[in-house]
């Protein structure tokens, strides 16, 4: 590897490495830090450019403020070509760049190295590397990331298994929309324990909730807002200019395309991946009919079912399952389809303003993606034990959103009425009875929370700015 290269790579190493000023810390933060204390691997995963790399250097610098030598700390990135063709020859030229770097053998180490590699998915096969010097315990903490979980997450899986932490970096949550922008962040956390499983609050309790978030409603409304049309992407969000926000959303589908899929999908077929993914943007929220969307484009369904996978894997959407006592059934049902960022959802339909948004109808289904999309990025950073289903029975009865924790199951209604009305509680009812539950939510636009009593269960109210 070029010395000159290496070296514009790992600036602290000349002293010179300073983080920007307008850094945004990430919900993960925190977790992250711990995690490379730990003796396992460290994994952070997620769509591309939300932000992983720049987390890898504030853990960088994270190091250095605790005593760590820039010597024993290296970056590589597999973005580097040059890199890769270098160390596809042999996986072994990796340990010797870093020895050669170091001035001494790696095994001889009486303190840790830091090894931090991007993108190691663009290098199939090297995770296996890696495994095989973790095994023979050097001392080397690894770091990597990734955007594509095509190989990854298998690999990890069966190369990594019993040695990898793992952390989700996912677009911009609110909080982190608020520290983009210098503000303070609401506190939310009690009704965030609420929904995932460790509180039932009283209607005292409920209204004080309300009351604490009630001086941030405005500001919530208008991020939410961004938010609904443009999605989380850090670049995007940060952005004050409407035009550039469109300009960077289709820069990233067209970068998505070239870099990330046009290696997986035949040439003259890249056109039918893109008309796939349309289609699932104009189809979100809905039961991924993998048939239908194949006699649309006159491809095989297998074909549809394929890039769909491949846009799971690729951080781009996310299935929900239905939620079934029978684990079997859960997995073979049909999943139903959200997008992880909506902006890239609306960006391939062409919607860049709300009242777009409203007058095609759309709103519902937008604010359904983003409160699903809420609930799991706030479980990631909560450290939650949850998983989230939809449910839906043979007679059609349905619920939106099931947070599965080892406390209880939660149905979650949204709807983007400003009135409730008694159809709305159907599907919470149902579920209620059939599964024996306690507690249901009805999440939409009206303005104050509540909760509806009946015999010995309660069905609570909530505006979608207090989630």
């Amino acid at each position: 590897m070029d010395e000159r290269l290496f070296n514009s790579y790992n600036a602290w190493r000349s002293g010179v490495f300073v983080l920007p000023a307008n850094i945004v810390d990430r919900d993960i933060h925190d977790r992250a830090l711990k995690f490379i204390k730990e003796k396992e691997i460290l994994s952070l995963l997620g769509l591309r450019q939300t932000g992983k790399s720049t987390l890898a250097f504030q853990l960088i610098h994270a190091l250095l403020k605790d005593g760590v030598r820039p010597e024993r700390i290296f970056y590589f990135t597999f973005d580097d070509l040059s890199l890769r063709q270098e160390l596809s020859a042999s996986f072994d030229n990796f340990l010797k760049i870093v020895e050669r770097f170091l001035g001494e053998e790696a095994q001889l180490q009486k303190t840790l190295l830091y090894l931090f590699i991007d993108e190691v998915q663009k290098l199939p096969g090297f995770i296996e590397y890696i495994k095989s010097l973790y095994d023979l315990k050097l001392p080397i903490k690894w770091v990597l990331t990734g955007s594509s979980s095509l190989e990854l997450k298998v690999q990890i899986k069966e190369s990594l298994a019993g040695r990898v932490l793992s952390l989700s970096v996912l677009p911009f949550s609110e909080l982190e929309m608020f520290r983009g922008y210098g503000l303070t962040p609401p506190d939310k956390k009690n009704i965030w324990r609420f929904i995932f499983g460790e509180t039932a609050p009283d209607k005292k309790a409920l209204k004080k909730y309300q009351a604490g978030i009630m001086p941030y409603k405005q500001k919530i409304q208008k991020l939410f807002e961004e938010y609904m049309v443009f999605g989380g992407l850090p670049a995007v969000i940060l952005s004050k200019d409407a035009d550039k926000k469109q300009i960077l959303l289709k820069n990233y589908r067209d970068t998505y395309l070239e870099q990330d899929i046009r290696n997986l999908v035949k040439e003259d077929k890249l056109w039918v991946y893109q008309k796939v993914m349309e289609l699932l943007a104009s189809r979100t929220g809905d039961l991924l009919n993998y048939s239908n969307i194949a006699s649309h484009l006159e491809v095989t369904a297998d074909t549809v079912k394929r890039y769909s996978m491949l846009l799971e894997k690729t951080f781009i959407i996310k299935n929900l399952t239905t939620y079934s006592r029978n684990v079997r059934s859960e997995i073979l049902k049909t999943p139903k389809v959200y997008f992880t960022d909506l902006g890239i959802r609306n960006s391939l339909l062409g919607l860049n303003n709300i009242s777009q948004i409203e007058k095609l109808g759309q709103y519902g289904i937008i604010l359904e993606n983003a409160i699903v999309e809420k609930l799991h990025t706030i479980a990631s950073f909560m450290e939650h034990e949850a998983k989230l289903h939809y449910w839906r029975t043979k007679t059609k009865e349905e619920v939106d959103i099931i947070v599965y924790t080892p406390e209880r199951l939660l149905p979650i209604e949204i709807k983007s009425d400003k009135k409730i009305q008694t159809k709305h509680l159907k599907g919470i009812r149902s579920f209620i009875t059939k599964e024996k539950e306690k507690v249901g939510v009805l999440v939409g636009r009206f303005e104050d929370a509540d909760i509806i009593e009946e015999d010995k269960t309660r069905i609570y109210l909530l505006p979608y700015w207090m989630i």
